[in-house]
């Protein structure tokens, strides 16, 4: 079950977490974003890139810094490889 806290650390600050389940591979991973807390925060807001810590499969997400990501469990498909990316896919 996905858990959200919101414990600033910093006035400026609100850290944030959640679980996610790779669709390439099946692991379980949790991302750790932090929300900069201001009448501007959109603005302050920028793609930010991380990837499976098992297969590597890229994801996005919107916040102010870069994601911190904690393996849970280890990938579930039975492969080694990593996620072949969406240029190879595309060919």
């Amino acid at each position: 079950m996905p858990s959200t806290k919101f414990m600033p650390r910093d006035p400026c600050l609100t850290p944030c977490d959640f679980q996610q389940t790779c669709g390439f591979c099946g692991c379980v991973f949790r991302v750790e974003i932090t929300w900069w807390i201001s009448y501007s925060y959109k603005a302050s807001q920028e793609t930010q890139a991380y990837s499976c810590p098992e297969c590597r499969r890229d994801s996005r997400i919107k916040t102010s810094t870069v994601p911190q990501l904690t393996l849970i469990s280890k990938r579930t498909d039975g492969r080694t490889e990593p996620c072949p990316s969406s240029k190879t896919l595309s060919k």
